[in-house]
């Protein structure tokens, strides 16, 4: 890897940027390609909607100023693990965990890291399930394996981490006070899920008992 560092018009950092746009775009109908096979097979569909995105140049910069890493191109593969990023929005808790397992059972990926912050929240509330996964794509006859974070969560979880992020936008150092509030809201959001779940098992009981 190139230990020079980068700039924002050097075209190590636009081969960088084409690459995982490639990765993403790959990803993306691999994941369209297994929701769809998994709502034929199951006459349901887990996914509430699926978002995308590929982390811009000078968010990449910023991340790794903030970490006090030269901007090199070993740097970026090395430090930075979410370049690109989906987001899988799920209907309901149980469904998190299936699309997790889809994306294990799927053998061109290599799990290199899980954070399971469902059943361990962050300090902050934050309740989510993270997956970083290395894919392997083609170009000019050489195969590259490009890192990519999937994030799975529930409507309601990503209804808390949406919010939490418009209200802590430019607030540096939220009060303790604001957090503590937060941080109980995420936990009424967790309960929430429990309680959804529950009444949707109700649901496909009273469904069979009534057809």
């Amino acid at each position: 890897m190139n230990g020079t560092e980068l700039k924002l018009n050097d075209k190590a950092f636009d081969d960088i940027m084409l690459k995982h746009s490639l990765a993403l775009k790959m990803l993306e109908t691999e994941l369209k390609i297994m929701i769809q096979n998994y709502e034929y097979t199951n006459n349901c569909n887990p996914v509430d909607h699926v978002k995308s995105r590929l982390k811009s140049k000078e968010s990449i910069i910023h991340k790794l100023e903030k970490k006090n890493y030269p901007i090199t191109s070993e740097n970026i593969v090395k430090h930075v693990h979410d370049i690109i990023g989906v987001r899988i929005v799920c209907s309901f808790i149980n469904d998190v965990y299936d699309i997790i397992d889809l994306i294990k059972q799927n053998t061109k990926y290599t799990i290199t890291e899980e954070k399971d912050y469902i059943s361990n929240p962050k300090d902050t509330g934050y309740i989510s399930y993270h997956i970083i996964l290395k894919m392997p794509i083609f170009l000019d006859g050489e195969e590259v394996e490009i890192e990519a974070e999937i994030q799975v969560r529930t409507i309601a979880m990503d209804f808390w981490a949406s919010l939490d992020h418009k209200i802590g936008y430019k607030l540096d150092d939220m009060p303790d006070e604001l957090r503590k509030e937060m941080y109980l809201c995420a936990k009424e959001i967790k309960e929430l899920d429990k309680q959804m779940f529950k009444i949707k098992k109700k649901a496909e009981k009273y469904k069979r008992e009534h057809k």
